[in-house]
C-alpha cells in the first residue's frame, strides 16, 4: 500500500520515492502559469485601451461637468518640474516655498491645489496635495509662479521643508474645483484655522479686484500658528483673530468670534468660506445654516492621485433635486464644496 505525500510516494515500510508523473504534472502547471503571466504582461504593453482609463481623460470628463459643470473648466493640468525661488522658514515646523511655474500659475484659480513630489526618488512614493497659496506676479502683471504653505508632519512635508533654492520639484496642477463665485456677494467672510489659511490669500486678492469687502476670522493654538497677517492687511481685509492660549487676538475658538459677528450683523448677508480642521468647518457650516448664509468649505481629504482615479478622497454628499445621496471625489468634485451638501457624520477623519 502506498500513500502520496506531495509529489512523492511512501510505502508501508516508510520508504519514499518520487512520483515522476506527479512531478511532470506539477512542472507543466508552473510552466502554464508562467506563460499566462508573460502573455498578460505583454498584452498590457500593447493593449490599445488600458485597463484603467487614463487619469487625464477622467479629469477632462469630470471638469466638463457631470455634477457641477459651472465649477469646472476645460483647461488641463500641467505636469512639470517647478524651480524653487525661495524657501522661507516661518518656524521650526512651518515654511513657505515660492515656485517658478508660469504655465501652471496662469490657469490657477482660488481654492485649487497642486500635487507635489519634493524628490525624484520613490520616497515618498505618492505626491502630496497642497493648496495654491499665493500667485506670484511680475511687474507686468503676468503670473510667474505660486507659493505653498507647508507644515512639517511626515516624510513628504519634511522633504518640502528642506528644499533648496534652484532645486526642482515635481508639480501637477492646477487641480480641483475652487471657490465658486457668488454674484454679487454683499461681503465675504473667510474663516481659517492654522494652515487652513493657505487658499484664502489668492481668494482675498480676487475679492479685492472685484471690490468685494472681506473679513478674515483666523484662529490657531497660539500666535505662532497665525500667518500672512500683513499680507491680508495690505489687501484691505478686516482681521478678527483668536487663539486658544490668548497669545494673540481673543482667547478661545475662532467660531465663537464668528457666531458673535453673525448675531450682531443680521442685516448683512455675507458669503462664508471656511478651511481648517474638520470640527471647525463643521461648526462654521452649522452657524451658516442657522443664519441662512451661504457657505463653502475647502476640505482636506486624503488623496493618492489628485486626478479622480484612486477614489481615496471620497466625500459623502446629501441628496438634491438632481441627484441622490452619493459619494463624490474630493479631488475633482472638490476640494471646495457647498457646506450644506456635505454629510459631516460620515466624513472620513484626516490622519
Amino acid at each position: 500500500m502506498q500513500r502520496q505525500v506531495g509529489v512523492e510516494l511512501q510505502d508501508q515500510n516508510g520508504h519514499v520515492r518520487r512520483d515522476q508523473r506527479a512531478t511532470d504534472h506539477r512542472v507543466a502547471q508552473h510552466a502554464q502559469i508562467a506563460h499566462h503571466v508573460v502573455t498578460f504582461s505583454c498584452d498590457l504593453r500593447r493593449r490599445r485601451r488600458p485597463i484603467m482609463p487614463r487619469l487625464p481623460d477622467r479629469c477632462t470628463r469630470a471638469r466638463h461637468g457631470r455634477l457641477r459643470p459651472s465649477r469646472y473648466t476645460a483647461i488641463m493640468p500641467v505636469d512639470l518640474d517647478a524651480r524653487v525661488v525661495s524657501n522661507v522658514r516661518l518656524s521650526a515646523d512651518y515654511n513657505v516655498v515660492h515656485l517658478e511655474a508660469p504655465s501652471l500659475a496662469a490657469n490657477a484659480e482660488p481654492g485649487q491645489f497642486v500635487m507635489v513630489k519634493p524628490t525624484a526618488g520613490l520616497r515618498p512614493l505618492l505626491r502630496r496635495p497642497f493648496s495654491i497659496c499665493e500667485l506670484l506676479i511680475d511687474a507686468g502683471g503676468a503670473p510667474t509662479g505660486f507659493s505653498l504653505l507647508n507644515k512639517r508632519v511626515g516624510v513628504g512635508t519634511t522633504l518640502l521643508y528642506g528644499v533648496e533654492i534652484d532645486q526642482r520639484i515635481g508639480c501637477l496642477g492646477p487641480l480641483g474645483a475652487g471657490f465658486a463665485a457668488v454674484d454679487p456677494p454683499e461681503t465675504a467672510w473667510m474663516v481659517a484655522g492654522g494652515v487652513g489659511i493657505a487658499p484664502f490669500l489668492s481668494l482675498a486678492s480676487a475679492l479685492q479686484r472685484r471690490g468685494t469687502p472681506a473679513m478674515l476670522f483666523y484662529g490657531g493654538r497660539g500666535a505662532d500658528d497665525l500667518f500672512y497677517l500683513d499680507a491680508f492687511t495690505r489687501l484691505d481685509v478686516r482681521l478678527v483673530l483668536a487663539t486658544e492660549d490668548g497669545s494673540q487676538g481673543e482667547a478661545g475658538l475662532v467660531t465663537a468670534s464668528l457666531a458673535r459677528e453673525l448675531e450682531s450683523t443680521e442685516a448683512t448677508r455675507p458669503t462664508i468660506y471656511a478651511c481648517g480642521p474638520t470640527p471647525m468647518m463643521r461648526a462654521v457650516a452649522d452657524l451658516a445654516a442657522s443664519h441662512a448664509r451661504p457657505c463653502q468649505v475647502s476640505l482636506e481629504p486624503v488623496m493618492g492621485c489628485g486626478m479622480g482615479g484612486c477614489y481615496s478622497c471620497v466625500v459623502p454628499t446629501r441628496a438634491t433635486r438632481d441627484a441622490p445621496a452619493h459619494l463624490v471625489r474630493g479631488c475633482i468634485d472638490g476640494p471646495v464644496f457647498d457646506a450644506q451638501q456635505v454629510v459631516w457624520d460620515r466624513l472620513a477623519p484626516v490622519v
